[in-house]
């Protein structure tokens, strides 16, 4: 910042350097008057910047270069930074025309025309700032759209860590985002690296290709169907929980099981049925005619109860199969 003489005289050869340093600066400056705001000069790139005369510029205040909102602001301000240079950071400025753009303005105490004065650059940061805030926005709809998604989500940077985390993730690993972030995944969940999921993100991580695979994380029992996407710095993560999939399927796999052993079983039936039933129940049936031929034959009467008795074992040997089926 520049240093301007104290009662400098026009005449002075090193009171003229200065002025000529001052107006012919790239840089946007101009000077008020520390207690009515009066601005005292103003250089070309200054005036080129706020689009103003020369005349019509110093003829103004450093309260007209502002919005009204920002009055309050720039007077509690100046007010309070009593350093000789100081940093004041972002302000909104206006135009001649109207038009608001964002400006970062340095500023230096300094005695001008016998007047308390404060020198300031004012850079024109607009784009900047517009650009930032561009991005800001757009960081936030990523992030909006990531907290609304069903699907769990979180990112790594190349060193195994967290940068990022959504609350669907957070509510499947049972865990906070605020406890997660910056820290390393693998020391934080050190079950993970018994199963696929080191194994893989570090294939994608390396290949740089997307991998799919479905993993239980043991320690809190839950299954996640993992889709994991190389990124510039790191990977990111979209899981689903499917814990309940791969119950219905345990569940489904014991039913389909019981099934088949019923199914043996009932060969089993059927088989006694079309062999063993078959032969006493024959042996039955011609001892019954035989008994019709002949009023009383004790020989045949033995054959019968011992055909009945067979008939009876089969029987019970088809219960006990029945039994196995329903159990």
């Amino acid at each position: 910042m520049i240093n301007l003489p104290v009662n400098a005289n026009p005449n002075d050869a090193e009171s003229a350097s200065f002025k000529r340093i001052f107006e012919e600066n790239p840089a946007p400056m101009y000077i008020f008057d520390l207690h009515t705001h009066e601005f005292l000069a103003v250089n070309a790139a200054a005036l080129d910047q706020y689009g103003y005369q020369k005349e019509e510029f110093l003829s103004m205040s450093a309260l007209q270069i502002r919005s009204a909102q920002e009055v309050e602001r720039f007077k509690k301000a100046i007010l309070e930074v009593r350093a000789a240079y100081s940093d004041y950071g972002v302000w909104k400025h206006i135009r001649k025309n109207g038009e608001e753009f964002f400006v970062h303005i340095y500023a230096h105490c300094n005695i001008f025309q016998n007047r308390v004065a404060r020198v300031v650059m004012a850079i024109d940061i607009d784009q900047k700032v517009k650009a930032e805030n561009a991005l800001k926005e757009k960081n936030e709809e990523i992030a909006d759209i990531l907290e609304s998604i069903t699907d769990g989500f979180y990112a790594m940077n190349e060193n195994w860590e967290v940068t990022y985390i959504n609350k669907e993730a957070e509510r499947i690993l049972n865990c906070k985002r605020t406890d997660l972030l910056g820290k390393n995944l693998w020391e934080f969940f050190p079950g993970s690296k018994e199963g696929r999921f080191y194994q893989e993100y570090k294939r994608a991580l390396e290949e740089k290709i997307s991998v799919h695979f479905e993993e239980c994380y043991a320690p809190l029992g839950v299954w996640g169907s993992m889709h994991v996407y190389p990124k510039k710095d790191g990977l990111a993560i979209y899981f689903v929980d499917i814990t309940e999939q791969k119950k219905n399927q345990i569940e489904q796999s014991r039913y389909m099981s019981m099934i088949e052993k019923q199914n043996e079983q009932l060969k089993k039936i059927s088989w006694i049925q079309s062999h063993e039933l078959r032969s006493p129940l024959s042996n039955i049936l011609g001892l019954v005619e035989l008994v019709n031929e002949n009023s009383y034959n004790a020989d045949v009467i033995e054959k019968l109860k011992k055909a009945a008795k067979s008939l009876d074992d089969v029987v019970r040997n088809i219960t006990e199969h029945a039994q196995k089926t329903i159990n």
